[in-house]
């Protein structure tokens, strides 16, 4: 029996007769799993890739993961809070399945082949809502021409020429306007583009003093929160259904980003052209001065969270040595703003490609690092491929 051939388009009983007879297969939570003997086969619409919005329809998550979201109630199987797909799509309940996954994005009539899915071990129920998330590796990864033909990719801008240069002028002097300027065009090339809507207004902010950093950033896009927390937190002026995330004043300090499970937390000036920012472990003794400015930070922080959290392929591993790490950035320039205290964390971009670095705790023979490499495309990242192996716990190139 034929495989179907990948990235090519079937109607849904093209797509099970591959496999079986249509009438033959045990068709599930409304027909968007059809499980034969050995085959598991998800046919699903998908909706627009958000990295921080609820989820109605199943996405693409990055270009090697798939997320099957459950549109109803659906209880298909036995096992606690994973009723809602079926246990042959789970790691627990697997039996040497194979998973075929077919997509069509709104109104399209057929669903395009984009390979196999492993069996799911991350799953999310919502006791509230009664419906789950079951997150899949998908093999081959998925190239962006082909997510941007289902609709929900948008790459936005890929000039990465220009955007090289802006970071290039932190090389030389520069003010606080040439970094908040820096800053705006790296904002542009990820999340972008920025709508005046996106800012906030005077009445929208605390009317408390602030930096002129902070000061800029929430009146150019701070209604844009993800831009700035995924992984980790950037306070806002107000939010009074989610006051842990309010700007704070701790010790005459300006309490404005923390560490997502609290571990480190950042201070500055309340007021100033580009105050220095301070760190502190777990909110506990004294703050220890950073080595960069506000804005810097806030560039930093943009960088991070666009490797962490926007990035659509990647690559990240626990434990690099010094010759691996180097053989990693051997062509991807350093961001020319110093290590933050945190983890001695520290950047790289260039190309297209993003790289960020953390010290591992040291070891008394050799050091150890933390690395992890996005981009908007696969295409910057192809480097890497002759240098990932079995130390890389997620690769999506």
């Amino acid at each position: 029996m034929p495989n179907p051939e990948l990235y090519k388009w079937y109607s849904a009983d093209e797509a099970i007769s591959f496999f079986g007879s249509p009438d033959a297969g045990r068709h599930l939570c409304n027909g968007q799993w059809v499980i034969f003997p050995k085959i598991a086969i998800c046919l699903t619409e998908i909706g627009p890739t958000s990295k921080h919005k609820p989820k109605h329809k199943s996405y693409f998550g990055s270009g090697a993961q798939f997320c099957w979201v459950a549109d109803q109630p659906y209880h298909v199987s036995d096992s606690p809070l994973a009723h809602f797909v079926p246990e042959e799509a789970t790691a627990s309940r697997n039996k040497d399945c194979a998973i075929r996954l077919f997509v069509r994005p709104p109104q399209a009539q057929k669903y395009l082949y984009p390979g196999e899915l492993a069996p799911s071990y991350v799953l999310q129920f919502s006791l509230r809502e009664n419906r789950g998330i079951a997150t899949f590796k998908l093999e081959p990864t998925l190239p962006s021409s082909v997510w941007v033909q289902l609709g929900p990719l948008r790459l936005g801008d890929l000039d990465v020429v220009a955007l090289d240069h802006a970071l290039d002028r932190l090389r030389q002097p520069t003010t606080v306007h040439d970094r908040l300027a820096i800053l705006q065009r790296l904002i542009e090339f990820w999340p972008g583009p920025i709508r005046p809507e996106d800012g906030m207004t005077d009445a929208e902010m605390t009317s408390q003093p602030l930096p002129l950093p902070l000061c800029w950033w929430y009146r150019f896009a701070g209604k844009r929160t993800e831009i700035m927390s995924g992984q980790n937190i950037l306070f806002v002026p107000r939010d009074f259904q989610n006051r842990h995330r309010m700007l704070q004043i701790v010790n005459d300090r300006l309490l404005f980003y923390v560490e997502n499970q609290g571990v480190y937390q950042w201070s500055t000036l309340t007021e100033g052209d580009d105050p220095p920012v301070f760190g502190c472990f777990e909110g506990r003794g004294r703050w220890a001065k950073e080595r960069v400015t506000l804005s810097e930070h806030l560039i930093l922080m943009c960088l991070f969270e666009a490797v962490m959290c926007q990035a659509n392929y990647g690559a990240s591993a626990a434990w690099l040595d010094e010759d691996q790490l180097a053989a990693v950035v051997a062509e991807v320039p350093p961001i020319a703003i110093r290590p933050l205290r945190w983890g001695g964390t520290r950047f790289f971009a260039g190309q297209g490609a993003f790289v960020c670095v953390a010290d591992n705790p040291a070891d008394d023979e050799k050091r150890w690092y933390s690395v992890s490499v996005g981009a908007k495309t696969e295409q910057p990242l192809q480097f890497l491929k002759p240098l990932v192996d079995e130390k890389w716990e997620w690769v999506a190139l």
